[in-house]
């Protein structure tokens, strides 16, 4: 088999929840490689004891029953947004009176001039609302959104992203800096015996290659350009994934 060498990225750049799932791919390919060498062995011990503490640690920092809470809530939002736009973007686009169309393209230019997308994180669309509120309070935004049927739409829209962000605020408080720092300990120790490792495997395929190691190097690397993919996709979309539970100012890339 063709010697191949496990990817030496750099997994610190990664967010948690990305970074977990590169070093579980890891581990789930290095544990079935058959080689007794008992450097090897020892290392691989290591890493499952390291990998253990920081997946307990990872999990109590997800835990809090108001996470549900905040995703069905956006989920609503979501909606009532949504529906708000597309009627809104047809009574412009569609309808032949232009004393009625204008009322659809002045609520539409709001969602636009916000580039408002649902697909945000929590933080950044929380923001968005509030700022579209405070336009569509104008009198005669008001009157647009009444004579549309949106004005209950729009309460709700309004209401949903305040209770959002008031259980935002209580689940930051509920994840302790106890178990931040423990999360990021385990993090660093576990990224430290993985560059380790790393450096000792390729070290073993560029002296004395072994087959069942460049099998798991092919995997993992594949496993790796996979999430590698994933993570740039979630960059172009401002994707909702879980605040970092790191000491961070804000809830950038949230979701619930």
């Amino acid at each position: 088999m063709e010697t191949v060498k496990f990817s030496d990225k750099a997994l610190s750049v990664y967010p948690m929840a990305f970074y977990f799932s590169a070093v579980e791919a890891f581990l789930h390919r290095i544990e079935v490689v058959d080689y007794g060498v008992e450097r090897f062995v020892g290392m691989r011990n290591e890493y499952v004891v390291l990998f253990k503490a920081f997946d307990k640690a990872y999990k109590r920092s997800q835990k809090s029953a108001l996470t549900d809470q905040i995703r069905d809530l956006d989920q609503e939002r979501d909606h009532y947004a949504l529906v708000m736009q597309r009627v809104a973007e047809l009574w412009g686009e569609k309808l032949d009176d232009e004393s009625l169309a204008v009322h659809g393209r002045r609520v539409a230019q709001v969602f636009r001039d916000y580039s408002f997308r649902t697909s945000e994180a929590l933080v950044a669309e929380n923001a968005k609302v509030y700022n579209m509120e405070q336009v569509f309070s104008d009198r005669q935004l008001t009157a647009d959104l009444q004579m549309m049927g949106l004005t209950e739409l729009n309460r709700r829209l309004e209401n949903r992203t305040g209770q959002i962000e008031q259980l935002m605020s209580q689940r930051n408080e509920e994840r302790s800096d106890v178990v931040v720092g423990e999360l990021k300990a385990a993090r660093e120790s576990l990224d430290l015996h993985y560059r380790a490792f790393l450096t000792y495997l390729n070290a073993v395929q560029e002296l004395e290659p072994v087959d069942a190691l460049s099998q798991a190097a092919q995997y993992y690397n594949a496993d790796l350009a996979k999430i590698e993919l994933q993570y740039q996709q979630s960059r172009k979309r401002g994707g909702k994934d879980d605040p970092e539970p790191e000491p961070e100012p804000d809830d950038t890339q949230d979701h619930a």
